[in-house]
């Protein structure tokens, strides 16, 4: 819905924000908001002779006149403080051609610079001559845009954060999940931040999951004029943060009256891939909401409400892809075996988890936005908003569990107010802002259950169940002063969050079999975590300064540079000492982290080349510091002292309920407890740029940065057994007793612990490193009417040290060679799990002219995938450290080839696979739209459209892949070797590199009608 390019809208722009700054003196530099931009540039003859006095009106699209003036004596105009839109500039002289350039961009913190040419003709002059100009975006921080379309299209799902689509810079998931991103930057989506008008909003995610998507789902696209995604932020009002910054503009109101609704109605059923709908089902879906918006006060109070529903259903895969398995000596079938088990020997219905899954998400939305002119320089926004959703079998994470018998109960809130006030020297804007979010994970089906030589998965993952809830205040003030050639900005912020977490991985317990026959006979090991403190709840206090200029060091020239101070306050009495392994090891569990940050120096320039908007080239530099995640935090209240583990191996007859305490009994406290060198995360970012605006509305950039991050928490299991002289076969070191039940090898219980009074004990240490390397290159082709083009292709490269950063299980985290290969070298240093080195993105649109348009749409996006480590299945633990996911297999002569043929790099043979070795095939989706003007009247020059959207017309096979180069050999046992080595049976594997579980979005097409104007 264009509800935001309406005429009405046009004159909220300039009634409400150009007239309170355009009073100030506009000769002087514009001054600088995270929440508007400006409009500069000149008028000039066709011999390139400069033209004062020329009339210039800057209109909406509906034609509507916002803002009257005239260039300068230099031919030079500057209209400061837009609200960020899409603008046309009509320039008329007497004795020239009038001009009019459309499709004019302006965007929040940057000025836009275009420049006009007039031609001489004699009167009488009768028509006006169209143009297409994008204009270059000098000043502020670079990043890609998305307005207009961009924001309207694909709107499957509505909320902000499913735009990212759109954007090649951020790596998005390709496996179904929906949200803003899984990692920007190098770095997991944890370290990134959303902001809305300027003030921090909550984007929360299951927190244990570091690059889980998350999803924005209060704020709809259909109230929004723009978002930017910022990498490196040079304006110092922005508060550092290692990752991306995602910014968007919420929508005001016009003086006229316009109601906006539309309804869509989807079904998978029509899409007919039956191997994303492997149970065939309808999977109907519905959408509906509208817009209101007009004048409660004309010229002074505006108002715009937006309310909305969706019912979303998406059929799921296949459980596993691999349908066949040994049993009794027999192949059976898996969905046919494993209900006949479950009920012959365990008296428990398995069928749930045989069949794939419909996940259903249902809920709505409402905000309210009020603009209100209080005086002819200070006016104030209003901003409400909140929603509400449920989710059943909601797909969490990448691993083997399809989310049946589990769901999700979410809501959030957000409150914004912001002052704004102007002088011909000063500017002031103060913003406050409240949010809240919620976020319940629900199960009622048993303990999560994985079989590993099939790679099957029944049960409830053990991220199942959790319960996070945040509530934050954030305030904030931005003083500006203008004067000559310099603009000083100093302001001051505080947040302030309240966090509670109720979560312990393995809370509901985790069973591993080796094999279909083992299961049968309930052979196999326990997992659980139990612990009876009441969830932490704390609150964390971050301050902030800053202080900048920005220096116009000639007409075309800007030079910036400034200072933030920030520091992180957290809450004392919080984490406890746990005597027994302070007197055992003189390490305090309770060190509270109180790094305080530090002073972020940034510098930056932009060269407007001859002030024409033509050329643009950018750079800029500084330090941006993060801050410790309030879930490891909570974690660290959770595991300092008051949780145990129970953990078994043997026969548990009592499948699917827990053990009791004879089978399972508890090995010790889980603790998890801060390094006494803590320090917060610092990352250098770097960015330089180059930007060409051609006539005709085309834009073309280039853009590369250089990021490196510091101090970055990794885990260490202070409570690992020394290795001694256990080996297996390959060199590996062993820090515990190896059994073999079938395909699984575990440790014994306790029996690779230092101290038996403790399981794992993790130590959060500031060792972690990232560095990223990215260029973007970006093609944009817009027009009012006709073909519009916009293509991005990213190319990057990151390494880091973070070993399971994608990991849910904490055991997972830890480097299996923690003192170093057995060869030398460090083999968590290494290409990171985030690395992708390639990601495209492309939309065109075209718009026929006329009352009843017809727009033709399609959208493609593609990426590398993911890399991995070849190593074993699931559970599988062959180092005995308690972490079933993090070996990596030896490469021997034989093993070489075997890895080559699934497309990894090679590594030579006789030594450990290296670290991501290996890479998931790409992954890509194309998506097309229709949509027909209908020839109905509708009041306030308002259209109706009949669309018709088909999503993933083409896409990719996505889901779980099979990271196990090797098996373990069931027909084999556990030998020993030469100086008392441990021999384990391996075969190769003939599906490594293929998929065990299919995600993805399915084929679906989608029907509807909305309102446009």
């Amino acid at each position: 819905m264009r509800v935001w390019e309406t005429p009405t809208r046009r004159i909220l722009l300039g009634a409400l924000l150009v007239e309170l700054f355009v009073a100030a003196d506009v000769g002087s530099l514009a001054a600088q908001s995270l929440t508007s931009g400006s409009l500069r540039g000149t008028v000039q003859s066709s011999s390139g002779d400069p033209l004062s006095g020329v009339s210039l009106s800057v209109e909406g699209r509906g034609g509507t006149v916002l803002k009257s003036l005239e260039t300068d004596s230099k031919g030079g105009f500057r209209v400061a403080l837009l609200v960020p839109g899409s603008y046309a500039l009509l320039a008329e002289q007497a004795g020239y051609q009038p001009v009019r350039l459309s499709g004019i961009v302006v965007v929040a913190g940057t000025a836009t610079t275009v420049t006009v040419a007039l031609e001489r003709r004699p009167p009488p002059i009768t028509s006006v001559s169209e143009r297409n100009s994008a204009g270059a975006r000098a000043g502020g921080s670079s990043g890609p845009v998305l307005s207009g379309a961009a924001l309207e299209a694909f709107d499957r799902p509505r909320d902000a954060a499913g735009s990212a689509r759109d954007v090649s810079t951020l790596i998005n998931p390709g496996d179904g999940r929906t949200g803003l991103a899984i990692g920007a930057q190098g770095l997991p989506a944890s370290f990134s931040r959303l902001y809305a008008d300027g003030v921090l909003e909550t984007l929360l995610r299951h927190p244990a999951l570091r690059a889980e998507p998350a999803g924005s789902p209060l704020f709809q696209r259909d109230a929004l004029n723009q978002i930017q995604f910022l990498g490196a932020a040079a304006d110092l009002e922005w508060r550092g943060t290692p990752g991306t910054i995602a910014a968007l503009q919420t929508r005001g109101s016009g003086r006229r009256f316009s109601f906006a609704p539309y309804g869509t109605f989807a079904s998978s059923k029509l899409g007919g891939n039956s191997q994303d709908n492997f149970g065939d089902s309808t999977a109907s879906s519905f959408q509906v909401g509208a817009v209101l918006s007009g004048a409660i006060v004309p010229d002074t109070a505006h108002v715009l409400v937006r309310v909305d529903y969706a019912s979303l259903e998406q059929p799921g895969a296949a459980p596993w892809v691999h349908d066949s398995s040994r049993y009794a000596g027999s192949t059976v079938s898996l969905r046919e075996t494993l209900p006949r088990i479950g009920t012959e020997s365990f008296h428990t219905g398995l069928a749930p988890y045989t069949a794939s899954v419909v996940r259903r998400r249902k809920g709505g939305s409402g905000e309210g936005r009020l603009d209100w002119q209080i005086a002819r320089s200070s006016s104030l926004l209003l901003r409400l908003g909140y929603a509400s959703w449920t989710e059943d079998a909601p797909q969490l994470g990448a691993d083997l569990f399809g989310g049946a018998a589990t769901s999700l109960k979410a809501r959030d809130i957000s409150a914004a107010a912001t002052v704004t006030s102007s002088g011909t020297d000063l500017a002031n804007e103060l913003r406050a802002g409240f949010s809240a979010a919620r976020r319940e994970w629900k199960q009622s089906g048993f303990a999560g259950t994985i079989l590993a030589a099939d790679a099957v998965a029944l049960g409830t993952s053990p991220l199942f169940p959790a319960t996070f809830d945040t509530k934050a205040v954030d305030l904030s003030d931005a003083l500006q002063y203008t004067r000559a050639r310099h603009q000083i900005k100093g302001g001051a912020a505080l947040n302030l969050l309240n966090y509670q977490q109720d979560y312990r991985f393995g809370a509901l317990g985790r069973y591993l079999f080796g094999d279909l026959d083992r299961f049968g006979a309930a052979q196999g090991t326990f997992f659980q975590t139990v612990g009876t403190a009441a969830a932490p709840r704390f609150t964390v206090t971050e301050p902030g300064l800053f202080l900048q200029d920005t220096y116009e060091l000639a007409p075309d020239f800007q030079l910036l540079a400034g200072v933030r101070y920030e520091t992180q306050v957290l809450p004392k009495n919080k984490l406890s000492s746990d005597t027994v392994w302070r007197h055992a090891t003189g390490i305090a569990t309770d060190f509270l982290p109180k790094d305080r940050k530090g002073f972020s120096p940034r510098a930056g320039f932009v060269w407007n080349v001859q002030n024409r908007g033509e050329w643009v080239v950018r750079g800029s530099g500084g330090l941006y510091h993060g801050d410790i995640e309030p879930s490891l935090f909570a974690e660290a209240i959770t595991f300092s002292g008051g949780s145990t583990v129970r953990r078994g191996l043997g026969a548990f007859p009592s499948w699917p309920a827990v053990p009791d305490a004879s089978l399972a009994p508890s090995v010790g406290k889980r603790l998890t407890l801060f390094s006494d060198t803590y320090r917060a995360p610092r990352s250098a970012k770097f960015d330089f740029g180059v930007s060409r605006a051609l006539i005709g509305g085309t834009t073309l950039a280039v853009a590369g940065s250089y990021g490196h991050t510091d101090y970055l928490l990794r885990r260490v299991d202070l409570n690992r057994a020394a290795t001694s002289s256990r080996r297996t076969q390959e060199g590996r070191p062993v820090y515990g007793s190896l059994v073999q039940q079938g395909g699984l090898v575990s440790a014994a219980p306790e029996s690779n612990r230092r101290f038996g009074d403790f399981d794992l004990v993790s130590a959060l240490e500031p060792t972690g490193f990232a560095d990223h390397y990215e260029v973007t290159a970006l093609l944009e082709h817009q027009v009012a009417a006709g073909l519009s083009v916009s293509a991005s292709y990213t190319y990057s490269k990151t390494t880091d040290n973070l070993v399971g950063s994608l990991q849910a299980d904490p055991a997972d985290q830890l480097n299996p060679f923690a003192e170093g290969l057995p060869g030398g070298g460090d083999w968590s240093d290494g290409r990171s799990d985030l690395d992708v080195p390639h990601r495209a993105a492309a939309r065109a649109e075209y718009r026929s002219p006329g009352k009843t348009p017809v727009v033709l749409g399609a959208r493609w996006r593609w990426r590398s995938g993911l890399p991995y480590a070849p190593g074993f299945r699931a559970g599988v633990d062959l180092n005995g450290d308690g972490a079933g996911d993090n070996d990596p297999v030896y490469v021997a002569q034989d093993a070489a080839s075997h890895l080559s043929t699934a497309g990894c790099t090679a590594t030579a043979a006789g030594s450990f696979a290296e670290r991501n070795s290996c890479r998931e095939k790409g992954v890509q989706a194309l998506d097309l739209r229709l949509a027909i003007g209908l020839p109905l009247a509708v009041g306030g020059g308002g259209k109706l459209y009949a669309t018709l959207d088909a999503f993933n017309v083409v896409s990719s096979e996505a889901g779980v892949v099979d990271r196990a180069a090797l098996l373990i050999d069931p027909s084999r046992p556990l030998g020993a070797g030469a100086g008392g080595s441990v021999t384990v049976p391996f075969i190769p594997n003939p599906n490594f590199g293929k998929l065990v579980s299919r995600r993805v979005e399915p084929r679906l097409l989608r029907v509807g009608l909305r309102m446009e104007y």
